[in-house]
């Protein structure tokens, strides 16, 4: 099978080769899919480099989520040949590959329904929003929450399900055609933090309240004007790093705010508990039938797009999410 390999650890624009490599034999708790489609994130570059929290050692096939069709299960696995799942790949073997390992206690079963991009965003990107949300940051309908990267792959995610349970969305994004996307998608109110002073904005726009939720996919120097903004009992999600600054709360202002900074660990669930992740699951394909959350894949390439792809993710030159689709 065909297959993008990191043989040496390093940027994937010079790590990446495209490799003829043997089909991946599933262990226990795994199974092998034939990849129909696999999302794209900012954590692959990270993981070509050694620097993501998994590392699985070389050689490596990046894709840390992928969809496709059950060919083989390892011992412990009740998936039926041809199920259609989503999950977290099995690393070293991941989903830019014509065929990868997935981790079945993280598997989502999707219907014929539900297109193969759509269907690993959703297991993904969308879950890792619906979770943080409403599981792990209690998100109400009514309450003002602030959602930085609101154009990007989990916070375009955040804004349709924040949206569509009644809070009150103000984005943020890079650009004044990002903010429009954000508005698109439903948020209330968007900000450029590229041109406005992000503190004084969003105080404007709550009267002097500020924020009860803020969605944090960025860190870096997000993090200071907006746990500032938290207002009382507010919740602040980390939800990743992918402005590369990993942010330090200092206790005494989480004291005298009496606010709580809360983990976002997608991922952990499938070996932890499963009960939010079905949850959600159930919750999203609902939304997803009635047109509550429309995914937003702003593109879709082949295998061979993936270093292109990675190149302008880095440069946060993609709005949504960017997937790899293989013919069905």
């Amino acid at each position: 099978m065909k297959a993008w390999r990191i043989n040496e650890l390093g940027h994937p624009s010079t790590a990446l080769t495209f490799e003829d490599v043997p089909d991946p034999v599933p262990g226990p708790g795994e199974a092998r899919v034939r990849v129909l489609a696999s999302t794209i994130n900012f954590a692959d570059i990270l993981l070509c480099q050694g620097i993501y929290q998994d590392r699985p050692g070389v050689p490596l096939t990046p894709g840390l989520e992928t969809f496709g069709v059950v060919e083989a299960v390892g011992d412990g696995v009740d998936l039926a040949l041809g199920t259609r799942v989503g999950s977290m790949a099995a690393l070293p073997s991941g989903g830019f590959a014509e065929k990868a390992l997935i981790r079945c206690p993280a598997a989502l079963v999707f219907p014929e329904d539900v297109a193969p991009a759509h269907a690993t965003v959703l297991h993904s990107t969308y879950q890792t929003s619906h979770v943080g949300l409403f599981h792990r940051g209690s998100l109400q309908a009514g309450e003002w929450i602030l959602i930085h990267a609101g154009a990007g792959g989990v916070g375009s995610a955040a804004v349709q399900l924040a949206r569509n349970a009644g809070a009150r969305v103000i984005a943020t994004a890079g650009s004044e055609a990002k903010t429009a996307r954000c508005e698109v998608l439903g948020a209330h109110h968007a900000i450029n933090y590229r041109t406005s002073d992000l503190y004084a904005e969003v105080m404007r726009i709550t009267d002097g309240y500020g924020v009860d939720v803020v969605y944090d996919p960025v860190g870096g120097a997000v993090v200071e004007p907006s746990r500032r903004l938290l207002a009382f009992e507010g919740r602040y999600l980390v939800i990743g790093f992918a402005g590369g600054g990993i942010p330090s709360f200092p206790g005494n202002h989480v004291l005298v705010k009496n606010y709580a900074v809360v983990g976002v660990h997608w991922g952990y669930y499938g070996l932890k508990d499963r009960r939010p992740i079905d949850a959600a699951h159930a919750d999203l394909l609902r939304m997803y039938r009635a047109g509550d959350i429309a995914p937003l894949v702003t593109e879709a390439v082949p295998l061979s797009g993936i270093p292109s792809v990675l190149e302008r993710l880095e440069g946060r030159a993609i709005e949504g999410r960017a997937v790899l689709v293989t013919d069905e």
